[in-house]
């Protein structure tokens, strides 16, 4: 049994005794866990004292963590990002390993943050507590402030002016903040603050007076206070200043974004950090060397597709692939990372319908630093964001520096130049030359097929690529480890000395899936033009309510990768999985990009049948209109002295005689097809009696002739 940090060992006699691994030694032999019921420090425990009640059946695994949460950053109160980042700077401080999991080592170390952070040992012991029972990432140190009290997320509204009263009277009336004088400051700000002559803030609600709060002086013509209303005070001004906007979104809006990454943003990690040891992932994207279709039409080709690897830089292991025909962004950089944190025969399974061995692909680690490029989508805020929810430090390599992240690079040329060859529609040296051949016109896999290809690739990197070049260490050689990606990752996983850690599939669903907004509706939960349903909106009756009282909206997250289901977060730790309705079933396979991309095709056929669609329009009101006018033109020859008498009084009477007239004509038009057929009978009766009459007088004219 491989024992992995973050792990959960339950007892199987006291379900609630469960244990979190919060470090495990370079030997792998010895590891330190934490009750998460109890208020504790680590205790050690050897790794084959575990191996071996893990065997009697004492203790298993558990899949499912109490303690994982879900909060979107936005959805924070101001307070409780302070104590948490507060207390994750403390963490970065004192958490050093193995100095933290010694008692004498820890108390020293308590003691100092104590004293840098103005703490008390007991709250320095607490976050420390807190951070290894609750899954060792920035998240869970925030405060329980959601299990008490009123909900943040509501501004209080005041009849009066909110604080201190004034030392000394002026002739300026000051009032509460209203919403109408937010939206002027919020105005005034985005006017004359965030703009790129970078005036001061003084300046700023200097304009915002004269432009909201003056009037036009009848004397001099120039514009003064208008004393006779409230005017919003400097304080105000800066208080909801500050309350709005963090100071990187002043420099992000002031200077620009290349100024904020170059000279402003955070640096973490670090460019020289040793990667001899698993852990280490690199992370690239490329576009695909192949033209590919629509699972949906495979008369529509879709063009390229774009493809990540996440490679271990140490073992030369492919962790992670990503393959989409969405541009190189965030939402195909999750996918990317989904893939590469989560259990890849799932994966496989769920996706592409596509079986895997256990052992094929057994990667399902989160790493301990991600190398990146500049890529646009590689310095985001998202993946800054990612990485700090996950504990994940995160290098980016100097621009134009491929060589630092070589082995990625590398895995691209490789794979793409082994699958050419085998597949229609890949592009060749002659690609745009004159004379040569359009590849498009032999695209014959859709994405789905194409990823299924490259998974097979890296099944047969990983495990059958023999690396001639790779540096083996000595313990290497004398354990007899042969240079194949496969086998050096898990000697390196065996060695515990990359640090790796797991996450289950809801925790992936929360930190690395996108998230949008949904409409629940009478048809169903409407979500990227398909319609969706789940127990919890079933037993709610979520689309009865929608048509009783109007639709809608609420926060889903889904996996660009699948159409076939989203989900949506009921609380800070449970999720509720929506599946398509059945009449939608048909797109359960299909990408999101194949769906935005057959919309198009729909919209453009549409438009292009406006015509005809408009031609056959009128001429049916045409039609309708030359019936109408034969029927009045009837009409008026049965006419007395230009009107028609109408016989209103027996309706009934009519319409018993009108159904005999055209029962009477049906009879009619039977009886004459009848008539039809008897003649066609006879008809042929008589040509046959005509046939076999010439027969016999030819019949006799030869046997005459034979006589002679």
């Amino acid at each position: 049994m491989q024992l992995v940090i973050n792990d959960l060992l339950q007892s199987t006699e006291n379900p609630d005794h469960i244990q979190r691994i919060v470090w495990v030694d370079n030997k792998n032999q010895l590891c330190f866990l934490v009750n998460i019921r109890k208020l504790s420090f680590p205790y050690s425990e050897g790794i084959h004292n575990i191996e071996a009640s893990f065997n009697r059946g004492e203790i298993i695994k558990v899949k499912t963590d109490p303690w994982a949460i879900s909060v979107d950053e936005e959805d924070l109160s101001e307070s409780e990002i302070e104590i948490r980042d507060k207390a994750w700077r403390l963490i970065n401080q004192i958490c050093l390993t193995p100095e933290i999991f010694d008692p004498k080592q820890r108390s020293a170390l308590i003691k100092i943050a104590s004293k840098d952070f103005a703490l008390s040992t007991k709250t320095v012991r607490k976050y420390l507590i807190r951070y290894w029972t609750r899954g060792m990432i920035k998240n869970a140190l925030l405060p329980d402030f959601n299990n008490c009290g009123k909900q943040y997320g509501m501004d209080r509204k005041y009849n009066k002016k909110a604080g201190r009263k004034f030392a000394y009277s002026s002739s300026i009336q000051r009032g509460a903040i209203t919403d109408e004088w937010k939206e002027i400051i919020r105005i005034s700000l985005e006017k004359y603050y965030f703009i790129r002559s970078k005036p001061s803030l003084k300046y700023a609600y200097q304009q915002m007076v004269k432009e909201y709060f003056s009037k036009e002086d009848e004397k001099s013509g120039y514009k003064v206070l208008d004393v006779e209303k409230p005017i919003i005070s400097y304080d105000q001004f800066y208080y909801w200043y500050r309350k709005w906007y963090k100071p990187e979104d002043a420099i992000h809006k002031r200077e620009g974004r290349r100024e904020f990454l170059q000279n402003y943003r955070a640096i973490t990690g670090s460019a020289t950090e040793d990667s001899m040891g698993i852990g280490t992932y690199a992370i690239d994207a490329t576009i695909g060397d192949i033209y590919l279709v629509s699972s949906l039409d495979r008369n529509i080709v879709i063009g390229r597709s774009i493809v990540y690897l996440c490679v271990d830089i140490f073992s030369r292991t492919i962790v992670g692939l990503g393959v989409g025909i969405e541009n190189m962004s965030g939402q195909s950089l999750r996918v990317a990372l989904a893939n590469t944190f989560e259990n890849k025969k799932d994966f496989c399974k769920r996706t592409l319908d596509m079986e895997i061995g256990n052992d094929d692909w057994p990667i399902h680690y989160v790493p301990h630093t991600l190398l990146a490029d500049r890529g646009s989508e590689l310095i985001s805020n998202e993946l800054t964001q990612i990485v700090e929810n996950l504990n994940i430090k995160i290098q980016n390599t100097g621009s134009y520096r491929p060589e630092l992240k070589s082995v990625c690079e590398k895995y691209f040329h490789i794979v793409q130049q082994h699958i050419s060859p085998f597949l229609p529609g890949s592009i060749q040296k002659d690609y745009m030359k004159r004379g040569g051949q359009d590849y498009r016109k032999k695209a014959v896999l859709n994405l789905s097929e194409y990823t299924q290809i490259l998974v097979r690739c890296v099944l047969y990197y990983n495990n059958h690529n023999f690396l001639s070049d790779y540096p083996l260490t000595q313990n290497m050689i004398d354990e007899k480890i042969r240079p194949i990606p496969i086998e050096i990752f898990k000697w390196g996983l065996h060695k515990g000395n990359g640090q790796l850690r797991t996450m289950l599939l809801d925790a992936i669903r929360s930190n690395i899936y996108p998230k949008s907004q949904a409409t629940v509706t009478p048809k169903g939960i409407h979500f990227g033009n398909l319609y969706y349903t789940c127990s919890k909106a079933v037993k709610e009756r979520w689309f009865s309510n929608a048509r009783i009282q109007g639709n809608w909206k609420m926060e889903v997250y889904y996996n660009p990768q699948s159409v076939a289901t989203i989900y949506i977060r009921i609380d800070r730790q449970n999720y509720e999985v929506c599946s398509l309705i059945e009449q939608y079933e048909m797109y359960r396979d299909a990408k999101e990009e194949e769906l935005v991309s057959l919309k198009e095709n729909l919209r453009l056929q549409k438009a292009e049948y406006v015509e005809a669609q408009m031609n056959g329009a009128m001429q049916l009101a045409q039609d309708i209109e030359s019936i109408v006018k034969q029927a009045k033109e009837k009409t008026k020859d049965q006419s007395l002295n230009g009107e028609v008498p109408k016989d209103i009084k027996n309706i009934r009477e009519n319409r018993e005689k009108e159904r005999e007239v055209l029962k009477r004509e049906q009879q009619a038009v039977i009886d004459q097809q009848n008539i039809g057929k008897q003649l066609n009978k006879v008809n042929h009766d008589l040509e046959s009696v005509n046939v076999l009459d010439i027969f016999r007088k030819k019949q006799k004219e030869v046997l005459r002739d034979e006589d002679k």
